[in-house]
């Protein structure tokens, strides 16, 4: 039965000529320049391991707020997921997010438990300048 190695959070993911994964600009934190926003979009990569040549992997994508809220993408085709041989690319558009605090970007399969990607999301106010006369 498949299972879940590790997942990823990033600006992008994709195989490049030689059938190698890139993964561009992975997700420590995010800081936000002020809520409420959509993160126009991010990338949740997951590595799959004991896959069988016949096996059908059915997956579920989702994000919960810090108090515990499922979100999703206000159009239902902003997710789009995309199961490549041993690894899962999962592009999200315009999530809603409109709190700070620990987002969980989550992936399961069918029948497991969820993996997630934890992504601290943090205010940052901009500098005020100093009035001129």
């Amino acid at each position: 039965m498949a299972k879940i190695e590790w997942a990823v959070l990033c600006d992008l993911a994709f195989f490049d000529r030689q059938d190698r994964l890139c993964i561009i600009g992975m997700f420590r934190t995010f800081p936000a320049p002020s809520l409420p926003l959509a993160i126009s979009q991010v990338m949740l990569v997951a590595k799959l391991t004991d896959i069988r040549p016949v096996e059908e992997v059915a997956i579920s994508i989702g994000v919960v707020t810090p108090r515990g809220r499922w979100i999703a993408p206000a159009q239902p085709d902003n997710v789009v997921i995309e199961p490549t041989r041993e690894y899962v690319l999962a592009t999200l558009r315009d999530v809603p997010i409109f709190e700070e605090g620990i987002h969980s970007f989550q992936i399961a399969l069918k029948g497991q438990p969820s993996v997630s990607v934890d992504l601290p999301v943090l205010s940052v106010e901009r500098p005020s300048f100093a009035k001129v006369h």
